[in-house]
């Protein structure tokens, strides 16, 4: 499996899913579940929050979203209706490359494989293999909302933004 590193600006750049890190001051209210935020000039729906670090004066929380400015694709949760299971994830990492690796693949973060999107729910196994690490691990799919639903967030969130009403 091949992690997706994010970019100095706290996102993925390439996937309609993606994890963005925001940084709140210590009693500010962080985003919840379902709201619309701005992420870099981007509109994006929030999907879940995969984990958060208080510091002395901040909270950094990770979020999962969906970008909403990209409709190019196919409503699989409506589509195809497949079963929420988890799958069962195994990650051989090389001892060279436990320092970059092993930290972003903490519970509650997601990763791309072969296309789909899976958020890691619950470690099941860590065993040395030589000098290599073995991770086993369980994950659910992330799917996005369909198409119409993300329509609508972003125009109910460019109404806001413009101070329009419909009457």
């Amino acid at each position: 499996m091949r992690l997706r590193p994010l970019t100095k600006e706290g996102y993925t750049t390439d996937s309609l899913i993606t994890t963005a890190v925001i940084r709140f001051k210590l009693f500010k209210q962080p985003y919840k579940v379902g709201q619309t935020i701005e992420v870099r000039g981007e509109p994006m729906l929030v999907l879940g929050i995969e984990n958060f670090e208080i510091f002395s004066e901040m909270i950094l929380v990770r979020y999962t979203c969906q970008r909403l400015n990209q409709m190019e694709f196919v409503s699989k949760a409506k589509a195809y209706r497949e079963p929420s299971s988890n799958i069962e994830m195994v990650i051989e990492i090389p001892h060279k490359e436990w320092k970059e690796t092993v930290p972003g693949i903490r519970l509650g973060s997601i990763h791309s494989i072969k296309g789909d999107i899976y958020k890691v729910t619950e470690y099941t196994g860590i065993v040395l293999k030589s000098t290599d690490l073995v991770i086993d691990m369980l994950a659910r799919p992330v799917y996005p909302v369909d198409r119409n639903t993300a329509k609508s967030k972003l125009l109910d969130e460019r109404r806001k933004k413009l101070k329009l009403e419909i009457v």
